[in-house]
């Protein structure tokens, strides 16, 4: 065997270990700053891991995923012209290398609709999300879940341009492929059913809207105990619905519940506690009892202030 192509061969592959650890880096230190808002230290970390991936093969995944990257930076940054020019980037390389009807490639048409519907480009943004659950429908039984997502988009799309009818039809379809497919007390049930309170209450229609939330609350419990930070928001939901609707004793006994709830989880004294408390107090101001809504507002300050760290004791001579 010839000693020469071997050693070749290993260099090879060292070289493309280092162009891999030296663009997933850069990626993840990006994909961090981005989602912590950070948009500035985002764009060098992202242009500098698009730069390596520029290296890569025409067709190479790290490709698209550094153009998706950028995409959401542009986006973020309000730029949405810049993020759908990338997106249809990533959406080329996708089409050829997964295929026209691959998760990968429609969860591209998804994005990519999403920057049109914001710059009013909404009749493309509703032919991008039709052609994805197109796909996503020749093979339902496995991508459900996808299938209730582009539903909740086109919904949210037909929402925005009046049209409740079609809206209304949509989020319902979601509801009822997540149910199919997980049955009726699954947590992502239980996001489909947020999903259409919202737009019934957003319409007027109360009456509609508050069993909705009542059965997310429901199931959220059920799957997550009595305290965690999804049942807390389902709780919140209700309480806003509450308060919005006027019904302002109702919504004190959903504030009461999550902080007893969470209470006997954390303690008395655990920052968890404060954003509720906020909420709570807000409701009290408006319902004219300012001296507890001061009380529960001092409390929510000191459960926030963070605490002095204790210096380690020392010992005596």
């Amino acid at each position: 065997m010839n000693r020469g192509w071997i050693a070749a061969a290993a260099a090879a592959v060292l070289l493309s270990s280092c162009a891999e650890s030296a663009w997933r880096r850069q990626y993840d230190l990006g994909d961090r700053d981005l989602r912590r808002g950070r948009l500035a230290e985002a764009e060098v970390a992202l242009s500098s891991a698009a730069a390596r991936a520029a290296a890569f093969p025409p067709g190479d995944w790290r490709r698209a995923e550094s153009l998706d990257a950028l995409g959401d930076l542009r986006a973020a940054q309000g730029d949405d012209a810049r993020a759908e020019a990338l997106y249809r980037r990533a959406l080329a390389i996708h089409e050829r290398v997964d295929g026209r009807d691959a998760p990968a490639t429609t969860q591209e048409l998804a994005f990519l609709a999403e920057v049109c519907a914001a710059q009013g480009k909404k009749t493309e943004a509703e032919a991008l999300l039709r052609r994805a659950l197109a796909a996503a429908e020749k093979a339902p039984s496995r991508r459900y879940a996808e299938i209730a997502a582009r539903l909740a988009d086109l919904a949210s799309l037909e929402s925005a341009s009046g049209h409740d009818d079609e809206a209304e039809a949509a989020y319902r379809r979601a509801l009822t492929v997540t149910e199919r497919a997980l049955g009726p007390d699954a947590p992502l049930v239980a996001a489909r059913l947020e999903d259409l309170a919202l737009f019934e209450q957003a319409r007027g229609h109360d009456a509609a809207a508050e069993p909705l939330y009542r059965r997310a609350l429901d199931i959220r419990v059920r799957a997550h105990g009595a305290a965690s930070p999804d049942v807390d928001e389902a709780r919140d939901d209700l309480a806003l619905f509450y308060e919005a609707e006027g019904k302002d004793a109702d919504a004190e006994t959903v504030y009461r519940e999550i902080l007893r709830a969470d209470q006997r989880a954390y303690g008395m004294w655990s920052p968890r506690l404060a954003p509720a408390l906020s909420h709570y107090a807000h409701l009290l101001r408006r319902m004219g009892r300012l001296s507890e809504a001061a009380a529960i507002e001092a409390r929510a300050r000191a459960l926030r202030r963070p605490k002095p760290e204790k210096r380690p004791k020392k010992d005596r001579p």
